[in-house]
């Protein structure tokens, strides 16, 4: 899509300018396939799931795919950008002159241009520093792009609304003797004189008559000395405000790349650090110690219960614990990221803890190898292990995909658990019954 909707706003302008002269039907058939993909595209969003930012998590239900497209995405702009406007003139094709002008509503495009950009770069950890100078480069060649069409569509509107006619006699184009030349002088010389006008370099021929192109060039100059602040301002930005956690993950990775090199570790011990890094920070370096040491203890007791409580109430023997004994619990959580394929708990080995899916999924093993089953997010594992101090694992489990579990250590639950025998009573017995199921299945 970055590559049909920036097709749409280099190509359509330039028909409705430079090119407005042509009668081939081809370029028509190829703007209108551009924007009958563009209108796909807007039938693929609406049935697209996105990220809720307020929950942490994707949301794929229809109704609300459709609620957020509608009301917070870029539907609106995308429609206007993607309608095919010659269908309006289907019983007036003679006027050629509005309807040129009014495929222009293309623009509205860049918008999700714009979106789609940032997505991809996101997705491909594209350097800053690279993002930054490709990102300005290109709205600054497509912004150039569009000036030049309009120093030349501008003239044309002054003289014709409907159908076309020469440029009047006043006008640069007919100063400079570009009626008859080839397109490639015409758009060339546009381009020349659209940069002279936004760099504010030189003097622009420029009749009073032509209140058009007065506008045009009050409107570019304005611009020349706006865009080079706001230039400014998104590097400093760029690099300051908001991508500077990145700036910092960055960093550490190159420090990290380095410091593998030196000890001279394997290509795929080296490559499953740099995964590790990537799902930890998510391309974003913050120090989470020193974030959480900053804040009070009510605030950390609310962001533990936020994470991990939902985690141990799934539960089946922490079931109606008292909230404060809930609280004690979460606080003793470990946070631990295994990548694929990593081994997680070994069958026959010594169990000292059970863990908490918070996200991805692991699969279950017996000793001979064959699968079990797949837990995934906000299921457990290893629970035995916190009442049974000598048993042995009964099973292997195996990371499928990169995981953030959270352990419990039995040490710690068992001084946290000690001055509730009767709770100790019940949990006790409930996890003998579900080992006892797990020794069946595993057999």
């Amino acid at each position: 899509m970055i590559i049909i909707i920036s097709l749409v706003l280099i190509i359509i302008p330039y028909q409705a300018s430079i090119g407005i002269r042509e009668k081939r039907i081809t370029s028509i058939i190829i703007k209108n396939i551009l924007l009958v993909i563009c209108c796909c595209d807007i039938i693929v969003n609406l049935r697209t799931g996105y990220f809720d930012k307020d929950v942490h998590s994707t949301e794929l239900d229809p109704k609300k795919i459709v609620d957020n497209y509608l009301k917070r995405g870029t539907f609106i702009v995308d429609f206007i950008g993607s309608f095919p406007t010659d269908i309006l003139f289907l019983g007036a094709l003679e006027l050629t002159i509005a309807r040129k002008w009014t495929s222009l509503l293309c623009i509205f495009r860049i918008f999700s241009l714009a979106n789609y950009i940032e997505k991809i770069t996101s997705l491909y950890n594209i350097p800053l520093i690279v993002k930054l100078l490709f990102v300005l480069t290109f709205w600054l060649l497509l912004f150039f792009h569009w000036q030049s069409c309009l120093q030349w569509l501008i003239p044309l509107i002054n003289k014709s609304i409907y159908e076309l006619k020469r440029p009047a006699n006043t006008s640069w184009i007919e100063v400079a003797n570009l009626w008859d030349v080839s397109r490639s002088e015409q758009y060339l010389r546009s381009l020349k004189r659209a940069i002279t006008t936004f760099m504010r370099v030189g003097l622009i021929y420029i009749h009073l008559d032509n209140a058009g192109e007065v506008y045009l060039i009050i409107l570019i100059r304005i611009l020349g000395m706006i865009v080079p602040w706001f230039i400014v301002t998104c590097v400093l930005n760029f690099l300051q405000g908001e991508n500077s956690s990145r700036l910092r993950y960055q960093g550490t990775v190159a420090q990290l790349k380095h410091f593998m090199r030196h000890k001279q570790l394997p290509y795929p011990t080296q490559k499953r650090i740099i995964q590790y890094y990537e799902f930890r920070f998510q391309y974003r370096f913050f120090r989470e110690s020193e974030i959480i040491n900053t804040i009070s203890t009510q605030m950390r007791h609310e962001i533990r219960m936020h994470t991990c409580r939902k985690l141990v109430e799934n539960v089946t023997f922490f079931n109606n614990l008292p909230l404060t004994l809930l609280g004690q619990i979460v606080a003793l959580l470990k946070f631990e990221i295994f990548l694929t394929n990593d081994v997680i708990v070994r069958v026959n080995q010594p169990g000292d803890c059970m863990y908490f899916i918070a996200s991805g999924t692991v699969g279950i093993y017996t000793d001979s190898g064959k699968e079990v089953c797949h837990l995934d997010d906000g299921a457990h594992f290893g629970e035995v292990a916190l009442i049974m101090p000598n048993e042995l694992r009964v099973a292997s489990v195996v990371a499928v995909e990169m995981c953030e579990l959270y352990r419990l250590n039995r040490a710690d639950f068992m001084r946290t658990i000690h001055p509730y025998p009767m709770l100790w009573e019940r949990i006790k017995k409930i996890a003998i019954e579900r080992h006892e199921k797990t020794m069946i299945l595993t057999k």
